[in-house]
């Protein structure tokens, strides 16, 4: 996001896009744009349910202070994931990658299923394990998702942000009426989930249909994805007669990740980079770290409440992609900023969970959640947006840009996560935070 040097009064809005760029239009907009939504929403699906579920799950096999090491895992696996993307998966066919990450989405889901029903604490370690292949199966699915959407009018990116808020609120709300409600056990919430791969590809292949359909040349090669594929004149017998496997090698939408690359993508949007790193590292300082913490003594339900109204607020600000654009960026990351300071003093204070009885405090701070969320999804929302819309970026360089945003938000965030594993056990832990145990009435 390009802060300008122009004073602080001028607007920070624009709205339309910012290059001239021949999109593929689907036949029915609003079809497409539920499709884009749902894709959103099932790739992070499993991601979200791991993470409102992870102090549940800790608490089963009695591990309340390793609660964020579920989360912590999937962000390392995350990091690595992104590098993977970056150097390897970039190389392959977009559908091609949808496909690995609906098979890691049914495994992992499996597996936390499987390893939920243990009773000692191996089943935790073996869940944390499957949550890596969760994490590796987000970022896998979210920059294949983003570069092939660059085939589509940009406003169908607002439908991707609005699904991923929407994968945390149903993910976190479906979590705790099975659990609550219908009293399913943790096992079979997660075994539920399996069909949702089914529906995850259906909703691709309408897009991906949609967007390779009577197309050629450039906007082909676009809309596929992969490396440059070989000359014209490569014999039929090794690679084929798909014509599409023919296209011109200076047609391909994406530039491998080597260092000069990686020098021009940082210099045409690292403006971008940063406040995608900054709000990241900050939104997991905000969750799990501290509304781990600061719902220590609450019941199981505030814990997930928390994540489902963080959500909330994400999905309402990534939705307003679709109609205005926020070019400073940097204001939206200072205000979480403020909210993380604000998160800090009350974990240690309880100014306000200790001000009303039965539990009502934990509404405003979920109020306050929701809040943090606006603040997080707009600025993830409209960075995706210039990504892909900027002008400045080498079109080739859009896709390197995600991959390498993403890859330093990993480090943030595993940072942010990873931190909380040490300050849990330390000047934050419950004896701390609590010295006389948990207080009546909360």
């Amino acid at each position: 996001c390009t802060v300008e040097s122009t004073s602080f009064v001028r607007s920070v809005i624009s709205v339309g896009s910012q290059e001239n760029v021949e999109y593929q239009q689907p036949r029915n907009y609003h079809l497409a744009f539920s499709a884009v939504v749902l894709c959103g929403m099932l790739n992070n699906f499993s991601y979200c349910v791991i993470s409102g579920a992870s102090q549940d799950i800790a608490r089963q096999f009695h591990a309340e202070d390793q609660t964020t090491i579920l989360t912590s895992v999937m962000n390392v696996s995350a990091l690595a994931a992104t590098v993977i993307s970056t150097r390897i998966l970039v190389r392959f066919r977009f559908y091609t990658r949808i496909r690995l990450v609906l098979c890691m989405g049914a495994v992992s889901y499996t597996g936390v299923a499987l390893a939920t029903t243990m009773t000692d604490k191996t089943g935790f370690w073996i869940a944390a394990a499957l949550s890596c292949l969760s994490g590796m199966a987000q970022i896998f699915g979210e920059v294949t998702n983003l570069s092939f959407l660059k085939s589509f009018p940009p406003q169908l990116v607002g439908g991707w942000g609005a699904g991923t808020g929407l994968a945390g609120i149903f993910g976190s709300l479906g979590y705790i009426f099975l659990r609550g409600p219908l009293g399913l056990s943790t096992s079979w919430v997660f075994a539920l989930c399996v069909p949702l791969c089914l529906i995850y590809w259906a909703a691709f292949h309408y897009l991906h249909r949609e967007a390779t359909s009577g197309v050629e040349g450039r906007r082909l090669a676009r809309a596929l994805g992969g490396i440059p594929p070989p000359p014209p004149q490569a014999s039929p017998a090794v690679y084929g007669n798909d014509p599409r496997e023919l296209l011109n090698p200076e047609d391909s939408g994406s530039l491998p990740a080597t260092l000069p690359n990686i020098q021009a993508a940082i210099g045409a949007s690292g403006s971008i980079m940063f406040n995608l790193v900054a709000v990241y590292c900050l939104e997991y300082t905000l969750w799990p770290g501290l509304a781990d913490r600061e719902t220590l003594c609450a019941g199981k339900v505030w814990y997930t409440t928390m994540w489902m109204s963080y959500n909330v607020g994400v999905t309402l600000s990534r939705c307003s992609v679709s109609v205005v654009r926020i070019k400073r960026v940097w204001l939206l990351t200072l205000f979480q900023l403020c909210n993380v300071i604000g998160w800090f003093i009350e974990v240690y204070t309880g100014a306000i969970r200790h001000a009303f009885p039965d539990s009502h405090g934990y509404y405003i701070m979920a109020v306050w959640m929701v809040l943090v969320g606006l603040c997080g999804g707009a600025t993830y929302g409209n960075c995706m947006y210039l990504f892909n819309t900027q002008a400045g970026i080498p079109e080739g360089l859009r896709e390197l840009g995600v991959n390498l945003g993403f890859l330093m938000s990993n480090i943030g965030i595993t940072a942010a996560t990873a931190s909380f594993s040490l300050l849990d056990a330390t000047i934050m832990e419950k004896s701390l935070l609590y010295p006389d145990g948990c207080p009546p009435g909360i």
